[in-house]
């Protein structure tokens, strides 16, 4: 199933995690994210992302350093395909904050579910 960004994702968690490893407005990083939580919806073979457990985002590279402005409030997420409920690390996701926060888990990126790893190219498993 394919996560996203819905009401509930509680995405002013994420804008604190970034304000915290010093993400600013127009920065572009290649980052960990962890400890997101993704729940199916009803009769849909779409999930949610939650933030609100995610844990401190560790930057891995700077792509761009931005202009160190107030980060954006809205968010987007691409990408993100998981088996089923439960929590994920997204490791190496490109993240950008400009215009929106964009979280990207791309070809570079990996989703982590305990101890099993799903390829971010990976087509989703039908439930």
């Amino acid at each position: 199933m394919e996560a996203g960004i819905t009401l509930q994702s509680q995405s002013f968690r994420l804008r604190e995690r970034m304000q915290e490893a010093n993400i600013s407005h127009g920065q572009e990083v290649r980052a960990d994210l962890p400890n997101i939580r993704v729940v199916a919806l009803a009769g849909a073979a779409e999930g949610q992302a939650l933030f609100c457990t995610m844990g401190a985002i560790r930057v891995r590279e700077i792509l761009n350093r931005g202009d160190g402005g107030p980060l954006p409030t809205d968010v987007t997420l691409e990408g993100f395909r998981v088996a089923s409920s439960g929590t994920y690390d997204i490791l190496n996701a490109l993240v950008s904050s400009n215009g929106n926060l964009r979280l990207l888990v791309d070809d570079q990126s990996r989703v982590v579910a305990g101890s099993r790893v799903v390829g971010a190219a990976e087509a989703p498993i039908p439930i």
